[in-house]
């Protein structure tokens, strides 16, 4: 992890000289967004000698989440800008069962910090066209998992679970964004910008049952200000 970070900053610093070298009618912009995310995951059997069969966990199902962050945009030349930021990221998915005379529902969410860097195209003058893609690092903050169930007595019960035992402390993900920018004034943009998000290394630890890869499938919505 300290290797990653290293190249995390030097990265960020790279990107910051080519854009103080670059035209000088370039500009810097804070931002503060919301995303509104379709998420799921890809979940696979981990061979060898800690593997098991993925049971009732193959029909879980997608799970709709909010994430929320702030960050930056530095502009490298008229058309390329690129983004740092950091994020309270959610990702999850949900699994529902019913008989007759009983149900069982749960709900599992996987909360990280993330710090993603990108990279963007953009075309127009008042109303632009923005496209670019990028990397999420993200550091594991909790998994929290929701559960409620009703027996044939039709007695109902709840519990919740909240753990960072058996997670990787660390991820990384790819994004893609195309989306649009609206100049409310010189100085603030309104933006939606549609993302796709695929989680590259896995959630659990190498003694887990199971390889996890998060997904996700939304919307960042947001007020640009320029400096």
């Amino acid at each position: 992890m300290k290797l990653f970070f290293t190249i995390y900053i030097l990265t960020l610093t790279s990107l910051q000289v080519i854009g103080q070298d670059s035209e000088s009618s370039t500009s810097t912009s804070v931002f503060v967004n919301t995303n509104w995310s379709k998420t799921s995951r890809k979940l696979i059997v981990n061979e060898g000698l800690f593997g098991d069969s993925l049971g009732a966990r193959a029909n879980e199902t997608n799970l709709n989440l909010w994430s929320f962050g702030i960050g930056f945009r530095s502009e490298i030349t008229k058309n390329i800008m690129w983004e740092g930021g950091v994020s309270f990221q959610q990702n999850g998915e949900q699994y529902s069962f019913e008989e007759v005379d009983s149900s069982y529902q749960y709900e599992s969410k996987y909360n990280y910090i993330s710090l993603p860097v990108k990279v963007y195209y953009k075309y127009g003058k008042a109303i632009r066209v923005i496209g670019g893609l990028g990397i999420v690092p993200q550091m594991f903050v909790k998994f929290q998992q929701k559960r409620s169930w009703t027996d044939s007595n039709s007695i109902e019960g709840s519990e919740e679970i909240k753990t960072t035992v058996g997670y990787n402390s660390f991820v990384i993900s790819s994004v893609f964004n195309l989306g649009v920018e609206l100049d409310f004034s010189d100085k603030v943009t309104l933006f939606f910008i549609p993302e796709y998000k695929v989680q590259l290394t896995s959630s659990y630890l190498k003694t887990n049952s199971y390889k996890h890869y998060g997904r996700s499938i939304g919307i960042n919505m947001g007020l640009s200000f320029k400096l």
